[in-house]
């Protein structure tokens, strides 16, 4: 199959099976090509609990860190990609291929059900880390940010980066291996109950699509944003204490809108982020860290 995309203001993501091939449009007319020859998981460290259950509802393991690769041919010449999930690796920069920055977002083959070692963590809350095809990319021109926009820092965070080991156990970060065997679909950052969350862009709505007040145990949050190209984001934060906005309007880039880390956090207080991208026909969920880098690269 030969997907075609062509370069707009917002990162474009996509799936490709083992033979695919994207044919990515830029914005001066250059074809850009790519596409996937194989993949490949494999476990790279395990833990030392020895495998006893830590959490009931998922699938428990002794899993600590493990590798994604994937063989690519851009533009005829044949490229080996390689990133690591559960590892302060797993706060990667982006491939830049003839011009274009890529992101190797997940592998279908690390999953169970494609006779892979991970299960999904988030599954009963419809939230699916495994991609549809065989892998999860996304792709943007070098010399344009991932939105036409600024990016707030979403809590605040003067050293601008991420340390694994502030993601809950230092697990949880994007598909990090969560009681040792389920992928976490989203990233956890350990932080005091009552930060004040800001609004990372301005969103066209925002609600708590889950919250206490309803009967969930846990406040989630969502902002959705619709691009003029087309594409429709939507952010989500977890485990909130409480809204500082009224929610069900459009919220500004940059202000604060609620508190987090405080609501059904477990062991540790911290806030989860999602990023969900949907468009052109597609629904991908993708890294947070996408955003964060961002974030600590414009400031």
């Amino acid at each position: 199959m030969i997907l075609q995309r062509q370069a707009k203001a917002t990162l474009t993501p996509f799936y490709l099976d083992h033979g695919d091939m994207l044919r990515f449009t830029l914005s001066d007319g250059r074809p850009w090509e790519m596409s996937l020859l194989g993949t490949e998981a494999t476990i790279i460290a395990r833990t030392t609990f020895g495998g006893a259950a830590r959490d009931t509802g998922v699938k428990n393991g002794d899993i600590a860190a493990y590798a994604l690769t994937c063989d690519v041919r851009v533009n005829g010449r044949e490229v080996h990609l390689r990133r690591e999930v559960g590892t302060q690796a797993s706060f990667y920069d982006p491939w830049l291929l003839d011009g274009v920055n890529l992101w190797f977002d997940a592998a279908a083959c690390a999953f169970d059900s494609q006779g892979g070692f991970m299960g999904e963590k988030d599954w009963s809350l419809g939230f699916i880390c495994q991609p549809p095809k065989m892998a999860r990319f996304a792709v943007q021109e070098a010399t344009r940010s991932i939105c036409p926009e600024p990016l707030h820092p979403w809590y605040p965070n003067p050293e601008g980066r991420l340390d694994i080991r502030d993601c809950y156990n230092g697990e949880d970060c994007w598909m990090g291996p969560y009681s040792g065997g389920a992928a976490h679909c989203g990233l956890d950052v350990n932080m005091p109950a009552g930060m004040v969350l800001t609004a990372p862009i301005s969103f066209d709505q925002h609600y708590l699509f889950a919250s206490t007040a309803a009967g969930y145990a846990n406040n989630r949050w969502r902002g959705i944003r619709r691009w003029p190209d087309g594409s429709e984001w939507w952010l989500q934060c977890h485990h909130q204490v409480e809204m500082l906005v009224p929610t069900g309007t459009p919220l500004t880039a940059g202000t604060p809108y609620a508190t987090g880390a405080g609501m059904a956090v477990g062991s540790h207080e911290h806030s989860h982020f999602m990023f969900r991208v949907l468009e052109q026909g597609g629904d991908y969920l993708l890294d947070p860290w996408i955003l964060f880098r961002e974030m600590f690269r414009q400031r």
